[in-house]
């Protein structure tokens, strides 16, 4: 492990998630320390990749007030909105979870899917806790993703010479 907890080694081949999108809103920085993920600035309609092979986990709709009434994923979301809109989480080899939110419809595999590198998991949006279309990106060096197994995508991809 290195000085932020994460594993350097991860087998397998990684790929961009959504090519030529770049960052757009950082991992945990001064302003928003518990952001556990990067958001990579994409157009609406975008293709989200799977980024390594793995098996899907995790096919939700996540978007409710803060009361914690239920809103539909189908929709663009705003800030004042809690969750990750529809999201996907895929585990891979050696413990490692991938998650992408805030996809514009119901994502294009379900829970059990086997996936490729490089696999249409759905397509960018808004959706959820969000101000306009982008993949907000975690991963997780867990698969029971919480707060403290996120590690920093930026340096994970920088890890698979990967430029996010």
């Amino acid at each position: 492990a290195d000085a932020i907890g994460g594993e350097a080694e991860c087998g397998g081949e990684w790929v961009h998630p959504v090519p030529g999108a770049g960052i757009v809103s950082a991992w945990r920085s001064a302003s928003r320390p518990s952001h556990n993920g990067v958001d990579l600035g994409a157009e609406r309609g975008a293709e989200i990749h799977a980024a390594s092979a793995g098996r899907v986990v995790t096919v939700v709709c996540n978007a409710h007030t803060p009361a914690g009434r239920q809103l539909s994923c189908d929709v663009d979301g705003s800030p004042q909105i809690m969750g990750c809109g529809w999201y996907v989480e895929v585990a891979h080899a050696e413990n490692v979870l991938s998650r992408y939110c805030h996809m514009m419809q119901r994502p294009a595999v379900e829970v059990g899917d086997t996936v490729a590198a490089g696999t249409v998991l759905g397509y960018v949006g808004s959706s959820g806790r969000s101000s306009g279309p982008h993949l907000h990106m975690e991963i997780h060096r867990s698969h029971k993703p919480v707060f403290d197994t996120a590690v920093n995508p930026e340096w994970f991809f920088g890890t698979k010479d990967i430029s996010l």
